[in-house]
């Protein structure tokens, strides 16, 4: 296994914090995001601190096929109620609660999703904001927004940008 970390990265910390994880293999593990978009947001994310994904090795970029069907499948069977109760009780920033509330409050919690969104913000340009690469694995519901065309585009233009204060 991999284990090169930069000990100021949030994900090379989560990383080692096994009861986070959603999923894990050799070279990835998967998290439910903090700041959900939709309810079953999840975060695919490599144990190395990789920071673009023209740095993934080849095993790493090879996983990530395996990792997306399985992350799809725990989003689709996982308590979400329960989940982000529990992520609400230990959140420590208002946007966070924010956007764990809005999790909690949306029609579709706890309901399959009939599509999904992948993404991977790479670099600051393109609006990351952890200098640690993550694959975005966001469901999608009919009605979620009033017209989805466009797709990852600006997938929730309401939920866009966890950065703003709410």
């Amino acid at each position: 296994m991999v284990n090169m970390t930069d000990i100021d990265c949030v994900f090379c910390r989560i990383a080692t914090n096994k009861s986070d994880l959603i999923w894990e293999s050799t070279f990835l593990y998967a998290i439910f995001d903090q700041n959900p978009v939709n309810p079953g947001h999840a975060l695919i994310i490599p144990k190395r601190h990789v920071v673009c994904l023209e740095d993934l090795t080849t095993e790493e970029w090879n996983e990530y096929k395996t990792a997306i069907s399985d992350v799809v499948k725990i989003i689709e069977k996982t308590d979400l109620l329960k989940i982000y109760s529990n992520m609400l009780e230990s959140a420590s920033t208002g946007t966070t609660k924010w956007f764990l509330n809005k999790a909690l409050n949306s029609q579709f919690l706890n309901t399959k999703p009939d599509a999904y969104n992948h993404g991977v913000n790479n670099g600051r340009a393109a609006g990351r904001t952890v200098d640690h690469l993550h694959w975005q694995v966001i469901p999608r519901y009919k009605g979620d927004v009033e017209d989805p065309r466009g797709g990852v585009r600006f997938v929730v233009p309401e939920m866009g940008n966890y950065k703003i204060s709410r």
